[in-house]
């Protein structure tokens, strides 16, 4: 067997295969037919991602995809691995052991059969529709470790272990650990198994002590086997404007804890399943951290997951934002610094469409769903042209070298990269990320630090019932849309990891909705409050931060006597103030979606730096400065050292001088650009 590891290289991450370290960076298709393996490795690629299936169904339940393969898991100790095989096969006739290596992507929901043997083992909604398995079954886990296991057997016995160097473990909708569903106001999970899970729950939150839960709850429960599930009408409405009310809500909040629990726990389960089979020699990885998404999408005990050895790297694909459009930046999802932070590489799938790219009904029918066209709309589709193409996958890149995360260019029904500039391309790519994995990555020059309170999610009414006042939900996606115009750098971490981070390595913390203020949360933020530095606090979280702005019972910052009131309601009531300390100062704001043009001014406030004024979107590290054009026109890159900007791809150098560079570019065109120090 093949041993495995991450280890730390200066910034950047590399995966160790007895003891060869290599960048942790690779390719995968769906559909291996059409997949390019061998073109991917002549350019350099030497990782690769294998896709196998436990059970019989579509990836999603929404849009109703029909299987890409069959499964393997036939029965009760019975398995047929021949689709998994010739999966494998086609990858490693391009491959040389020793030099090139797999890592498996398991997706173990279980098959149709099994739901029918196992129908108390069931997710259910709160009309009892199944819909696959309950994170709380543990007759589910128990029979998917026997998967597991088998998966391995047959890995040795057909001689992949000299290929197979880690495995990827997938489970829920969509691979990525998201609770299972037909559409959003489908609310999970009312099963047997989540009742009695949500009873030991709240019996270990509560000391074993019914009356001070029936206290907390405002209930009436004579014993613990009577607690039930929060029902649809809990869930989708709450007292509050932004957040449930403690007071009268609790049962719902603490359901959401534990929903948020059990989903990261499954996951652990699994990883540490994968140890156990593989002797803890490889390393495991699986979806997770998408914490700028609702929490009905149970991503919110990021915490617990950090906090494990059985989990080695996390992964997302960046947001679909503005339906992967041109002109816009694509955010992490997630807190990809706090994951980096304790010692977990963040892979990004790159799933970048291209000028090639076309939907699935004409490049996989017999996974087409038939039932609806969801697959064809058109977030699937690429740019119209090879320049836009090549745009959106330097801006990929940029994203990786400049946050030192791993990456597998996900060519998902395959040919998108099939043509010979794209494919120079990649070479080229290759080679720059792994001179950078190799030689040490380089540490990302943000100006802000982005703190986000998982815990408050718990509380956090969903959007999902109709389109609440602006500003008034919790919504990281338009902050991070926002975030990527200002052209600043930022990091996004939890709240819970404020006293690990160093001040001295921004100019600004940003604290969103922040509402859970442990006695050592309160002393890290003491150590923010010097040298120029700015702490925003966009939009009041369910407790105030002591020592900081205060609120009025209507919800809006209250100003004092020498504060700025920055803008204000057509009623007088501030919106946004900012006050200002001899050594630091403070901003509040009611939205957490807080508007470009505000971060703008908050980081210049603060004395960060800003690339561009222009909205352009901006990667950065001390190395590489990659700048995507929103419009057609002359790009203003300010250099925060004296330094020359160099085209990575051209090898030119950009005429300008030590302080800002001018560049004509095309909408959508990207430049990956590496600042040399003058001599």
């Amino acid at each position: 067997m093949i041993e495995s590891k991450i280890i730390r290289n200066g910034c950047a991450d590399l995966l160790e295969v007895n003891g060869k370290r290599i960048p942790m960076y690779g390719y995968m298709s769906y559909q291996p037919e059409k997949a390019c393996y061998g073109d991917f490795r002549q350019a350099g690629v030497h990782l690769f991602f294998p896709c196998v299936y436990a059970g019989d169904r579509g990836i999603n339940q929404n849009s109703g995809i029909r299987p890409f393969c069959p499964g393997f898991w036939k029965g009760y100790g019975k398995y047929d691995f021949s689709a998994a095989e010739k999966t494998f096969e086609l990858i490693i006739k391009h491959c040389i052991p020793g030099e090139d290596y797999l890592i498996p992507r398991l997706m173990l929901e279980p098959p149709a059969w099994w739901e029918e043997c196992n129908p108390d083992e069931l997710c259910r909604d709160a009309q009892g529709t199944p819909m696959h398995h309950s994170s709380c079954s543990e007759k589910w886990k128990k029979d998917t470790e026997e998967v597991i296991f088998a998966f391995q057997r047959w890995i040795e016995e057909k001689g992949y272990d000299r290929f197979v160097a880690g495995w990827h473990i997938a489970c829920g909708n969509t691979e990525e650990y998201l609770r299972p569903c037909i559409h959003p106001m489908q609310l999970m999970d009312y099963s047997i198994r989540a009742q009695e899970g949500f009873s030991q729950w709240a019996k270990t939150k509560y000391d074993h002590d019914l009356e001070k839960l029936n206290h907390a709850w405002r209930t009436n429960y004579m014993a613990w086997h009577q607690i039930s599930i929060p029902g649809p009408a809990n869930r989708l409405f709450g007292a509050g404007e932004k957040f449930r009310s403690r007071e009268f809500e609790m049962r719902t909040i603490d359901y959401y804890a534990f929903q948020n629990q059990m989903n990261a726990q499954m996951l652990i389960d699994l990883c540490q399943m994968a140890k156990k089979a593989t002797n803890k020699r490889q390393v495991i990885g699986a979806f997770y951290g998408y914490t700028t998404a609702g929490v009905e999408m149970g991503h919110h005990a990021m915490e617990m997951v950090l906090k494990s050895d059985a989990v080695d790297f996390l992964a997302s694909p960046l947001q679909y934002m503005d339906r992967r459009g041109q002109g816009v930046d694509w955010p992490f999802p997630g807190v990809v610094a706090s994951a980096q932070l304790h010692g977990k590489p963040w892979f990004i799938e790159a799933d970048v469409r291209t000028m090639l790219s076309r939907p699935i009904s004409q490049c996989m029918p017999h996974a087409d769903p038939v039932v609806s066209r969801y697959y064809d709309a058109k977030v699937w589709w690429g740019p119209d042209t090879l320049e836009g193409s090549l745009g959106q996958m330097k801006k990929v890149l940029g994203k990786a070298l400049c946050h030192n995360t791993a990456i597998w260019w996900f060519d998902m029904w395959g040919g998108w990269y099939d043509h010979e500039e794209m494919m120079r391309f990649h070479q080229q790519a290759a080679q720059i990320y792994q001179e950078h994995a190799l030689s040490g990555g380089a540490k990302t020059d943000a100006s802000i630090a982005v703190f986000f309170d998982e815990e408050a999610y718990h509380e956090m009414i969903p959007q999902i019932v109709a389109e609440a006042p602006a500003g008034s939900q919790m919504n990281g996606s338009k902050l991070t849309r926002n975030l990527g115009f200002t052209g600043a750098a930022y990091h996004m971490y939890l709240l819970s990891d404020l006293g690990n981070v160093s001040p001295d390595d921004y100019r600004m913390a940003l604290l969103i909705a922040p509402g859970h203020w442990r006695k050592e949360l309160i002393s890290a933020l003491e150590a923010w409050k010097q040298k120029g530095r700015l702490i925003a606090v966009a939009g009041k979280g369910p407790e105030e931060i002591p020592g900081g702005i205060a609120w009025n019972t209507s919800g809006f910052p209250d100003a004092l006597p020498g504060d700025v009131i920055i803008s204000k309601d057509e009623n007088g009531n501030a919106l946004e103030i900012l006050r200002r300390y001899p050594d630091y100062s403070l901003y509040a704001g009611i939205y957490t979606e807080v508007n470009t043009e505000r971060l703008r001014q908050l980081v210049c406030a603060a004395a960060g730096n800003v690339y561009n004024y222009s909205g352009e979107v901006i990667d950065a590290s001390q190395r590489f400065i990659a700048i995507h054009a929103a419009a057609d026109g002359t790009k203003r890159i300010c250099v925060p050292k004296k330094a020359k900007l160099r085209d990575v791809f051209s090898g030119k150098f950009l005429p300008g001088n030590e302080c800002f560079v001018d560049v004509e570019m095309k909408f959508g065109e990207t430049l990956l650009l590496e600042c040399v120090a003058e001599q």
